[in-house]
């Protein structure tokens, strides 16, 4: 392989798992196309904050070993439990 093939075959790899018929799924917000993984990331993090909320209140939050940590995991498993249960990627798995 030449140095001059080696990006275009590193470019046809990458594609291969790409659908032809595949589209970004999107949701209508105010009339503008919004993608489900930033709405799912959004409602990811006012899900965490509402979780540390109640951490707050219960004294849960002063025991926590590494608040940081404990908040980001949790602000990605909300988002990405959203974004599969809304893009139906949970249906598909099954």
């Amino acid at each position: 392989m030449t140095a001059r093939g080696l990006p275009l075959g590193v470019v046809l790899v990458a594609l291969a798992g790409c659908s032809p018929a595949a589209h970004s799924p999107t949701v209508p917000v105010f009339g503008a196309y919004f993608p489900i993984w930033l709405i799912a990331a959004v409602l990811g993090i006012l899900a965490t904050v509402m979780m540390r909320l109640v951490f707050l209140r219960t004294g849960i939050d002063d025991r926590l070993p590494v608040p940081l940590l404990v908040y980001l995991f949790a602000a990605i498993k909300f988002s990405v439990g959203i974004w599969a249960l809304w893009s139906g990627e949970m249906l598909l798995a099954q």
